[in-house]
């Protein structure tokens, strides 16, 4: 029997393996309708034959990265995607049997990465509120700790982080030699950012990503920032292309273009604001935390909601952990398709007695 490495070998992974192609999907926090389509094809004008054929070459995207974050390109790695960014963090940084602090419930792939690299997580959850206290997340940063996680904000819990509280999580972690993360996956829903804190301390690095706002998930492309040294080491152990061309150069064209960023951001948050407005209407109960997701307790079951509206064609997220066992998530996007979501909602939440 040939090796096989046991925490790969024991991990256990669940993947949808369904097509989404013909679906509104509201499930993954995509943006559905993707870049503006003059934008697209105006791109696509330079995906030539050439260009294809070429190796990727990414100095030109760090460079204009370096001067939109204002850094040093030197403090940049080009990611395959934030899940890219997770495995580099974990495989340079991850001591095995070392402990992880993050909060619970969150972004699944922490956990995978987590139990990948024979780390232990030690979990700070959320209460019914919805809140974590700032002491339990401190004092669970000990000398056992080697890495802890901040979800900048939390999908799909978890208010954005204070300035006051980061520090002080950030301190801690520099006493017990762990590494801190601010993955800042929604940043351009809930503009509080921390990148300035990477040039302040030489243990954090902050992670972000073209797959939401910026509607390039299905291209992969997501950065780290840091100081030198952990750029430097991250990059050790990066593939020799990590990112691919059309990944390039559509983050370069966004770059340019940072109007589109702004319609992109304006059309979410009509379509958010359409959404939140009809929920209060209705009397729902809902939790929004300036990520481009609301959490919605129907009055039907969750699996009811989702089988009704994905025999409309629409997909969304269910939970198995108890805290949001009640709860649908929701992706927000334009008015438009806020407004279809809304009306195939209320009919699949509605008593069955009056239904036709």
């Amino acid at each position: 029997m040939y090796y096989v490495n046991p925490n790969i070998k024991d991990l256990y992974r669940t993947s949808y393996s369904e097509s989404r192609k013909d679906y509104i999907r509201l499930d993954m926090n995509e943006n559905p309708e993707g870049l503006p389509a003059p934008f697209f094809e105006q791109v696509m004008k330079y995906i030539t034959p050439e260009y294809v054929a070429m190796y990727p070459e990414m100095s030109k995207v760090i460079q204009k990265l370096a001067g939109y974050l204002q850094c040093m390109p030197s403090n940049i790695c080009l990611t395959n995607g934030s899940d890219d960014a997770m495995r580099l963090l974990f495989e340079v940084y991850g001591e095995l049997g070392k402990k992880v602090v993050s909060v619970n419930p969150s972004f699944e792939m922490y956990s995978v990465y987590m139990n990948m690299y024979g780390m232990e997580h030690s979990p700070i959850n959320y209460d019914a509120d919805f809140k974590v206290r700032l002491d339990e997340v401190l004092d669970a940063i000990d000398p056992d700790t080697g890495i802890v996680v901040l979800l900048n904000p939390n999908s799909p819990i978890g208010a954005s982080w204070r300035e006051n509280e980061v520090e002080k999580i950030i301190e801690k972690a520099k006493i017990n030699n762990a590494i801190v993360v601010i993955d800042e996956a929604y940043y351009y829903f809930s503009p509080q950012t921390y990148m300035n804190v990477t040039s302040k301390y030489d243990h954090v690095m902050v992670f972000r990503t073209f797959s939401k706002l910026l509607s390039i998930a299905g291209a992969r492309i997501g950065y780290i920032v840091s100081n030198d040294q952990i750029i430097s080491e991250i990059k050790k152990a990066c593939s020799t292309y990590p990112v691919n061309c059309f990944a390039i150069k559509f983050a370069e064209e966004i770059l340019d273009h940072p109007e589109i960023i702004e319609e992109l951001m304006d059309k979410e948050k009509q379509g958010r604001e359409y959404l939140l407005e009809h929920l209060q209407q209705n009397k729902y109960e809902y939790h929004f935390n300036n990520g481009n997701y609301v959490l919605i307790r129907p009055k039907k079951t969750p699996q009811h909601i989702f089988a009704e509206l994905k025999r409309n064609n629409i997909l969304i997220k269910t939970y198995k952990a108890p805290i949001l066992a009640d709860w649908i998530r929701v992706t927000t996007a334009s008015v438009k398709v806020m407004r279809v979501f809304w009306e195939q909602f209320k009919l699949a939440d509605q008593d069955q007695s009056i239904r036709f």
